[in-house]
């Protein structure tokens, strides 16, 4: 169960905003038992709680502690049954956060013929696996125990897993009668201490004891429905359960277990490639100083002409080429699965790389900022299939001023993308009318989720949000010299 991927970079304890007070979150903070070790490992990139104490990861931090016999796994939920909204699992900073409401809706399918409202199963994810798309690893959960329900976003919960399911998502539109359905493998599971599920060993006595109908199209609709117009289509489509025996086989050919040494060295090789970002192309140079006088303009000159000599990038536009053209997969690959900077400790520098990091993960998912003409563009794919623009290729023709740019136009950017199928927020805290209300400061990719439904409220709550953090802005590259009034060009 490796990856290439591994290789190549070798809490129902939910209360509401208006009713929680101070008693209330130390009551929660008393409670919570997730153990916490990813983020003490290094303090210049670590997520700290209120209390200044580092916070634990969900994903990384909780062990999968699998037992193939029994069948018995540990599990995250994210969404308890019944919920009214639906919650997603940051990788980055490893905190669960408010992604969707749900409304009264028919299944998109018509082939379950209730209304459907609230989930009737928990949906959480097994800690530490990756599924075929590269995101954690789904599971679906029954229980009929109250105390599972109210204590299930405090701690991880065994669960008994039972069978799974192959699940299919359309990326967008109408993909009825199409070949472009993405594929992942999700498990079926059970509460592992619910007496009352216990003779549920197999896909045959799990559909016997649940609704399986009503599961089945719940599933298919709980992430909302692809609209061209206003015309829905379905987004998920759900396999016939499997039996466990059969998906497990499937499961360890397909999916990625990240060990602790394979942690480890992730977490190391990102943290120092986070540095190098800060210490080679983000920190001030003496060449990045501007001229005043005659004398510091020769200076300058000369100082440029003996770097250019040695082969070294001279100023902040080249040292971010080289790095660029040198780390771009590996920097983006590191965005997604480990935490950068410390905003409690070093402010400067946690801006600095959430800029870059929102900068480089728009050009990893199908953008791209056009520097001749001063925009930001989507990209598109040439015959071949391959994006047009390659920023690998293409950054060098940036200079400093078009970098300021690039980077001053994201807010209006982002903000633009909230009209899409996807669009970026950064959330410090999860403070949203329905959030977890837990510290974050990262950077989310989000769906602009619709549902079919008479009253849908997700349109009305994504035009509230506000995507980019109001207290940052860009410190920029080019500088005034003397060598532009005496319009001297070295």
């Amino acid at each position: 169960m490796k990856s290439p991927l591994i290789v190549l970079l070798i809490l129902n304890l939910f209360v509401s905003c208006s009713l929680r007070d101070k008693q209330d979150e130390r009551i929660v903070e008393i409670l919570r038992t997730f153990p916490v070790g990813w983020f003490k490992v290094n303090s210049s990139h670590s997520l700290l709680e209120k209390d200044g104490n580092p916070a634990p990861h969900l994903f990384f931090d909780t062990t999968i502690d699998f037992n193939l016999t029994e069948q018995y796994v540990n599990a995250l939920v994210v969404t308890p049954a019944g919920s009214p909204h639906s919650y997603s699992l940051d990788l980055n900073s490893g905190q669960r956060h408010y992604a969707h409401s749900f409304c009264s809706h028919k299944d998109i399918w018509k082939s379950y013929d209730h209304t459907l409202n609230r989930p009737p199963f928990s949906v959480g994810y097994i800690p530490r696996v990756l599924d075929q798309l590269g995101q954690p690893q789904k599971v679906i959960i029954w229980s009929k125990r109250d105390s599972f329900t109210n204590s299930s976003l405090l701690k991880f919960q065994k669960v008994k897993l039972v069978g799974a399911y192959i699940e299919q998502i359309c990326p967008e539109g109408n993909c009825l009668g199409k070949s472009n359905w993405l594929s992942r493998l999700v498990f079926l599971g059970i509460d592992a201490e619910d007496d009352s599920l216990s003779t549920i060993t197999d896909v045959s006595k799990l559909k016997k004891i649940v609704d399986w109908p009503k599961a089945k199209a719940f599933i298919a609709n709980m992430e909302g429905h692809n609209f061209i117009g206003d015309i829905p289509y379905p987004m998920i489509k759900v396999g016939e359960p499997i039996e466990f025996s059969s998906a497990f086989n499937y499961f360890k050919k397909r999916s990625i277990l990240l060990t602790d040494d394979e942690l480890k060295k992730i977490q190391t090789g990102c943290h120092a490639l986070y540095d190098r970002l800060v210490s080679d192309v983000t920190d001030i140079k003496p060449e990045d100083l501007p001229s005043k006088t005659p004398q510091e303009l020769n200076e300058k000159i000369k100082l440029k002409k003996s770097l250019k000599e040695k082969k070294i990038p001279v100023g902040f536009a080249e040292r971010m080429t080289r790095f660029t053209q040198k780390y771009f997969n590996q920097i983006t690959t590191c965005e997604k699965f480990v935490y950068h900077g410390n905003i409690n400790k070093n402010s400067e520098n946690f801006w600095l790389l959430s800029y870059f990091s929102i900068f480089y993960r728009l050009h990893r998912d199908g953008y791209y900022f056009d520097c001749k003409n001063g925009s930001w563009q989507k990209n598109t794919l040439d015959e071949n299939g391959k994006p047009i623009h390659n920023i690998k290729r293409d950054f060098s023709q940036c200079k400093e001023d078009q970098i300021d740019k690039a980077m001053n136009y994201l807010p209006n950017f982002l903000t633009s993308l909230k009209s899409e199928n996807h669009f970026y927020k950064f959330i410090d805290y999860d403070n949203h009318e329905f959030g977890s209300h837990q510290k974050m400061y990262s950077w989310v990719k989000l769906k602009s989720t619709r549902f079919d439904c008479d009253k849908d409220p997700n349109s009305r709550i994504i035009n509230k949000l506000r995507v980019f953090p109001e207290e940052i802005k860009w410190k920029e590259r080019h500088v005034d010299d003397i060598a532009n009034d005496l319009k001297i060009i070295y």
